[in-house]
């Protein structure tokens, strides 16, 4: 797994956890999000209530599970890949909940606006 992309994800994931009022507008029911490599590897990310944590494994299926080589995916968890246009132009595949996925993109959209300013 790339370091890189893990590096990013707990960043991501210590924002979230140490901001209340990001965690205040997380889904009360646990969702949880698979990051797939091309490679094959896989994250899995739980969001609640309780905020974000990194999964070692996870034996249930993910609401959603989003697909895309190391490099594509730091891009879209720091805001610089547009989700739906590398899903149209095939950069990212998305099995299971686009509802789910595009929530995912949201939050991370509202991470970043506030990440920058």
């Amino acid at each position: 797994m790339s370091s890189e992309l893990i590096s990013t994800l707990k960043k991501i994931i210590d924002d979230v956890n140490s901001d209340y009022v990001t965690k205040k507008i997380l889904p009360s029911e646990p969702l949880v999000i698979e990051l797939r490599t091309t490679d094959n590897e896989s994250i899995y990310v739980e969001i609640s209530e309780n905020g974000l944590r990194m999964l070692d494994r996870f034996d249930g299926r993910p609401e959603s599970i989003v697909i895309s080589s190391s490099e594509n995916l730091v891009k879209l968890l720091r805001g610089e890949l547009d989700p739906v246009k590398a899903f149209f132009f095939g950069k990212v595949k998305v099995e299971g909940s686009l509802d789910i996925a595009y929530i995912l993109y949201e939050k991370l959209k509202d991470y970043n606006r506030v990440r920058k300013i």
